[in-house]
């Protein structure tokens, strides 16, 4: 809010200074220390009478910045229609929902005062009437001496380690922040209910009501954080095939990335994988940070192209990996199940009958984790085969293998609404205690098994259940019937479906990758008809099969879609270009001979914003069947360098929107774990990595904005909170008059996020040409919360002889140093000015 205050300085003849209109005969209100003055009048020998004052403006003394004394930034201020009356304090009406922390200049000794009895906040002060005992005098008015603890409002003393934030005396929460930009020792995100505050590095609870939003203009640009090359203890096993899990494997706030590595490519699966452990915040100095890698010896290897799954199965903090195994069942090798501790341990007889080891056809496939029947301990199941938090087996029924029998990866989801979950596959479900779900005869069963996901496709309440099976797309109903008349193609075998809202119509869309594209479908919600919305050329003919991922970046509504082919990791416009196609917004080399891997979104350095992770793998030189592959992307690329291991990238800005730092498993969904800091999970259960007792269905969470996907990650809640400056009685001590004058003016944060302390102000002379000068260029030095004001002052010591006996205008803008910069982005930028019009006279 822009305004400017010509005050009508008016010259009286006494012994004080006082305003004009000053009548003491009509001002004998009787007054007390419990019967106090009405605003603008002290206590005199117990008769109100009209204070005086210095020149004072009340720009921006309002909470609503829709007046209709309102000027945009960009045009000149005019003056306010209403003179503003000469009878007001000095600090004018002071709102009591702004806290006023201590002014940087201490108290002012400049302002006359005529009350002997000061005895009560707001009292009028001066070296010669000094406030009682307990109190201090700042700016001619008596407050709490508080010392060094926060004060709030005018009269509270915060105690030791609190901080005044929305009028009240709060202990900041968790730390949360780190100054190091590579996140090295960040702290642990903030709990539910909570942000971030940067200004405090701490936890605080979230503005109720909070519309102070600050969205980042992005232009999407991803920098790459670190590069991990290969085990730094096994450095032959540097190559990466399956879906990374994310979780803070370790305890220490920073989310870690969980991944098999290998040191041959052979292209089909088999035994001969480890598991490394990886810090998301990387070594602080742009490098990798390897936790563990699990030893490459007999009867430690893992499957190496079956994603794994991370979670805390028992509900005690303790976390659990779930990798692909091979086993010796009889002579045979077939596919089996793992977990290892929390450091890398194997655990022994993870995956069996009583010590029996249990065969899962696991392939390519992926092991998930749900409470299914919600008693609080969770299940580890791959494909219809259902293991306790143990690890041992509960029941098994026989899977179709997955899309084109390339192994099961099955998914929770409660089909009929009774509050258990149900296992789901291409083309068939299973109650929780291993009964059928789906009714012999409905269509799903008389098709072939493929690999699911879920959403809401009609919203209707009701899930259905999308099936991705050899070059096919169906959508089928919760029941096992279709869903859709028809169905779509692509080429190839067909990727897991990842679910999402591309073009922002209300209604998820389905993402899919093929031989030779990834395309993504339209559902329509009344006739379920699927139609293509774009697709993008890509490079998969190796095996045709892999995933994709979706998130927003930069908040702006806008879905971006990730993925991955034999050749580059591409990031797209989700809503595509309306005629077809989409944008690549990013792309970069990335090697791979492909399973059912995609890249992932998580906060994996502890800062609260997103980052995304890559894996590659490299079989060039190798002469294994997915030599030729790697071979291609350098022939069809001249300058193309094959790549292996995991890359993590961030905004080079550090622009992207918070998001969890959690991803769990393959057919993550943001419902299915708890993370710890949002209400995905009740406040009992709410643990990084548990699994919840009662899963939410992305369809009806949240109530009101349901998130509908499947393989997507989700804004944080505060994301956009911002701080909103703006000055506050602009005023002028013109005791020092006509050579010398103070400008003071209180800035204050009516946003819903904080400001570190120095923060520029600026004054400014403004001619009459409407061209400013700068005068000079004071710092906050407080932090400044939601609800905190400051009062900052600049001392003209020799006032320029031009402006003395002249009526001129100041400008004070907040949030700038000098030269129209501004160092906080605000959600309202056109509210950090205002102006002054006074006289400094030797008759001031």
């Amino acid at each position: 809010m822009r305004y400017a205050a010509r005050l009508l300085l008016l010259l009286c003849v006494g012994s004080f200074a006082v305003a004009c209109d000053d009548s003491t005969s009509s001002n004998s209100d009787e007054c007390s220390a419990s019967k106090l003055c009405e605003a603008g009048k002290s206590c005199v020998d117990g008769h109100c009478v009209v204070e005086e004052h210095d020149v004072v403006d009340t720009s921006g003394d309002t909470l609503v910045p829709d007046t209709a004394n309102d000027v945009p930034a960009d045009t000149a201020p005019t003056d306010l229609t209403e003179d503003i009356p000469l009878d007001q304090p000095l600090d004018l009406i002071e709102d009591t929902s702004i806290t006023e922390v201590s002014d940087s200049l201490g108290a002012d000794t400049d302002a006359d005062t005529d009350a002997a009895d000061v005895s009560s906040t707001g009292d009028r002060c001066s070296n010669a009437f000094p406030c009682p005992s307990g109190w201090v005098c700042e700016e001619g008015l008596c407050a709490v001496d508080c010392g060094a603890n926060a004060r709030c409002l005018a009269d509270t003393c915060c105690g030791t380690g609190e901080v005044c934030y929305l009028d009240a005396c709060i202990t900041p929460g968790l730390a949360c922040t780190n100054s190091n930009p590579l996140a090295c020792g960040a702290t642990a995100p903030c709990p539910v209910g909570e942000q971030c505050d940067p200004s405090l590095a701490h936890c605080l609870p979230l503005p109720p009501n909070a519309s102070c939003e600050f969205v980042p203009q992005s232009n999407f640009d991803p920098e790459l954080l670190w590069h991990w090359t290969g085990s730094s203890q096994y450095p032959a096993y540097k190559h990466s095939i399956a879906t990374p899990a994310v979780a803070d494997i370790n305890g220490d706030g920073v989310s870690d990335i969980i991944v098999p590595a290998v040191n041959v490519i052979p292209g089909t699966p088999t035994v001969g994988g480890i598991l490394c452990a990886l810090s998301g915040a990387g070594d602080c100095n742009g490098g990798p940070q390897e936790l563990w890698c699990t030893e490459p010896v007999a009867g430690n290897f893992i499957n190496w192209v079956v994603s794994p799954a991370v979670a805390d199965l028992k509900g005690n903090g303790t976390l659990t990996v779930i990798a692909g195994d091979t086993i010796n069942l009889g002579g045979q090798l077939v596919g089996g199940l793992a977990g290892y501790t929390a450091d890398g341990t194997r655990i022994p007889g993870f995956g069996t009958d009583n010590g029996t080891p249990v065969p899962v056809r696991v392939y390519v496939g992926a092991p998930a984790v749900a409470d299914l029947d919600g008693d609080g301990s969770a299940e580890v199941f791959f494909g219809f085969t259902v293991f306790d938090s143990d690890g041992q087996l509960l029941w098994q029924r026989t899977s179709g293998g997955g899309n084109s029998n390339f192994g099961d990866m099955t998914v929770a989801v409660d089909l009929d609404g009774d509050g258990d979950l149900e296992i789901v596959g291409g083309n068939m479900a299973y109650h929780h205690d291993g009964t059928e779900a789906w009714a012999p005869g409905v269509a799903a069963r008389t098709l072939p098994d493929g690999w699911p996901a879920v959403a809401d496709f009609d919203l209707d309440g009701s899930p259905e259940v999308v099936v991705v099976a050899s070059s096919i797309v169906r959508v089928f109903t919760a029941a096992g019937e279709l869903f859709s008349p028809n169905t779509m193609t692509i080429a190839g075998r067909g990727g897991p479906p990842t679910i999402a809202d591309m073009n922002g119509d209300g209604v998820p869309d389905i993402a899919v990758a093929g031989s030779d594209s990834l395309s993504v479908f339209e559902v329509d919600p009344l006739a379920h008809t699927l139609s293509l919305l774009w697709t993008a050329a890509s490079n998969d003919f190796s095996s045709n099969i892999t995933g994709s991922s979706v998130f927003d970046f930069d908040g702006d509504g806008r879905a971006e879609v990730l993925y991955g082919d034999e050749c580059f990791a591409r990031v797209y416009d989700g809503p595509g270009d309306g005629v077809g196609g989409t944008t690549v917004r990013f792309e970069v080399p990335n090697t791979s001979c492909t399973g059912t891997e995609y890249p992932v979104v998580a906060d994996v350095t502890g800062d609260g914003k997103a980052e995304f992770i890559v894996i590659s793998n490299n079989a060039e030189g190798m002469n294994t069947a997915c030599s030729p592959y790697a071979t291609a992307c350098a022939t069809r690329f001249p300058g193309y360098v094959p790549t292996n291991g995991v890359k993590v990238y961030r905004d080079r800005n550090d622009n992207w929107v918070a998001t969890r730092a959690i991803w769990n498993q393959h057919s993550y969904h943001v419902t299915n774990v708890c993370d710890g800091r949002d209400a995905v999970c009740t406040a009992a259960e709410n643990r990084h990595a548990a699994i919840p007792r009662d899963e939410k269905a992305t369809n009806v969470w949240p109530v009101g904005a349901p998130l509908n996907s499947y393989r997507v990650n989700v804004q944080a809640e505060g994301t956009f909170n911002a701080p909103d400056l703006l000055p506050r009685s602009l005023r002028a001590a013109l005791a020092g008059c006509p050579s010398a004058l103070t400008l003071r003016v209180n800035v204050t944060n009516l946003g819903a996020l904080g400001v570190p302390a120095n923060t520029p102000v600026s004054f400014y002379h403004v001619d009459e040409s409407a061209v400013r000068h700068l005068l000079g260029v004071v710092e906050t030095v407080q932090v400044l919360l939601p609800g905190a004001s400051e009062v900052v002052s600049l001392e003209l010591a020799n006032l320029d002889a031009a402006l003395r006996d002249v009526l001129f205008t100041i400008e004070v803008v907040v949030d700038d140093d000098g030269t129209g910069r501004s160092a906080v982005n605000e959600c309202l930028e056109d509210n950090n000015s205002a102006r002054l019009d006074l006289a400094c006279s030797a008759l001031n």
